[in-house]
């Protein structure tokens, strides 16, 4: 239960830093995998909500490395999650 209380904390820090970046989150049904979509200049990152909260963080995390987050101030632990 430790477990899963701690990534649902990690989505929730990686939903907060795609949103400093502008970067719209999507929890919608799809056939496919998910992940990081650009329409026009915006960028989104689309996640199937019935996906085990271990595939949304790696999703999020993986998507949100793709892009610049140098100018970016994210807390330590928000860095980490990013980092591992």
């Amino acid at each position: 239960m430790r477990l899963a209380k701690r990534k649902r904390k990690d989505i929730q820090i990686l939903e907060d830093a795609a949103k400093q970046l502008n970067v719209t989150v999507r929890y919608e049904k799809t056939s496919a995998r998910g992940g990081l979509c650009r329409v026009d200049e915006k960028y989104h990152i689309i996640v199937d909500p019935k996906a085990s909260d271990d595939y949304k963080a790696e999703l999020l995390r993986s998507s949100l490395k793709k892009l610049n987050l140098s100018g970016l101030f994210l807390t330590p632990l928000a860095r980490e999650i990013l980092e591992s």
